[in-house]
């Protein structure tokens, strides 16, 4: 497996409380340093709660730094960034409208990354705020996290170290070198997109793994509008036998793009690409398996916008089980018969926070 290293331990982690508790645990083990990278910081009851362990952290020693995105996270007020300032935490955004950074418009911080002492990270698709945890009896979106810990993520560490002093960063997969005899169960790499860098290597990666599925492919996926490449690439896969599912959105956040998601859904449909709904919550996850031996778990949206934006995502062999339909959660499937027509296309030509 080309460019893979092994990793001590990978373990998926699902949106909720179980992320949170993780996060919290990964936190407070921290002894030396703590690099959290993150889109959307919410100035909420869930960032009230991960400012506390973030100054806690600091207080007892440890080397914190925390960086947001400037446009995801714009409710981040001063108040807390002193409060988190004074604790000793560094914290800066990510690209300020008027700034050296801010140059590149359209180029955002979408990563979810927290690394611990170089060892241990969280790596997906889960941002910090209430509607990805699990308060007082409210569903969490439905979203995805990977906890790896080992030497592999000393290339985290250093692409966060680098990302906050703002200096350019090498490819992920050069910062640290395969181990000898690595162990086929778990064998990870992490990939990236940096379009300013002329980097799109999550995107690739997707390509590649289509290419050579010979059984099955699911994808979970929350803004789904992929290009013609891709919608190609799907029915060449099912024309020679692949079996295809798409999880999408039966609840979105953002309503023009659920309504152009559907517009392709002819497509899928007369291509034997079977489409399923996720109806208990807003599905917000990005991850998709392959044959039952390759999976990627992260923040990249399969559509051109995350051409623009820095993602990281982990990609792995064998995959984790991705847990959609599990007991008590309800998918629905969406039949040859389904109505299509009646949905438009439109412009997307629009100001949202696609997160």
């Amino acid at each position: 497996m080309k460019n893979y290293q092994q990793a001590d331990r990978i373990q998926l982690v699902n949106s909720g409380s179980a992320y949170f508790t993780m996060l919290e645990t990964l936190i407070a083990g921290a002894r030396e340093t703590l690099e959290l990278q993150t889109y959307i910081f919410e100035n909420d009851e869930t960032g009230r709660l991960v400012v506390a362990w973030l100054k806690a952290a600091a207080q007892r020693g440890v080397h914190v730094a925390v960086m947001a995105d400037a446009f995801g996270s714009n409710g981040f007020t001063e108040k807390i960034i002193q409060e988190l300032t004074s604790a000793g935490v560094r914290f800066r955004f990510f690209s300020p409208l008027f700034s050296a950074e801010g140059i590149a418009f359209g180029r955002r911080l979408h990563h979810k990354i927290v690394v611990a002492d170089g060892q241990k990270a969280l790596v997906g698709g889960i941002n910090i705020a209430d509607k990805y945890n699990a308060l007082h009896e409210q569903q969490a979106w439905l979203d995805y996290a990977v906890l790896i810990e080992g030497r592999v993520c000393l290339g985290l560490y250093t692409l966060c170290r680098r990302l906050f002093a703002r200096k350019q960063t090498q490819l992920l997969r050069k910062t640290t070198e395969p181990l000898a005899g690595a162990a086929s169960t778990k064998l990870i790499r992490f990939r990236r997109n940096d379009w300013l860098l002329g980097r799109n290597e999550i995107h690739r990666s997707y390509f590649e793994a289509i290419i050579a599925a010979q059984q099955r492919i699911t994808l979970v996926a929350s803004y789904f509008l992929p290009g013609r490449a891709l919608r190609n690439l799907l029915r060449d896969a099912s024309a020679r036998g692949v079996q295809i599912q798409i999880i999408l959105a039966g609840k979105s956040d953002v309503p023009v793009l659920w309504l152009a998601e559907r517009y392709l859904y002819n497509f899928y449909l007369s291509n034997n690409i079977r489409i399923f709904h996720w109806n208990e919550s807003v599905l917000h996850g990005k991850a998709m398996t392959v044959d039952g031996k390759w999976a990627t778990i992260g923040s990249y949206n399969l559509n051109y916008l995350s051409h623009y934006l820095i993602e990281v995502s982990t990609l792995r062999f064998p995959p984790i089980s991705i847990p959609v339909a599990r007991p008590g959660r309800k998918t629905s499937a969406v039949s040859s018969s389904f109505p299509v027509e009646w949905y438009v296309t439109a412009s997307l030509f629009m100001s949202t926070r696609c997160i």
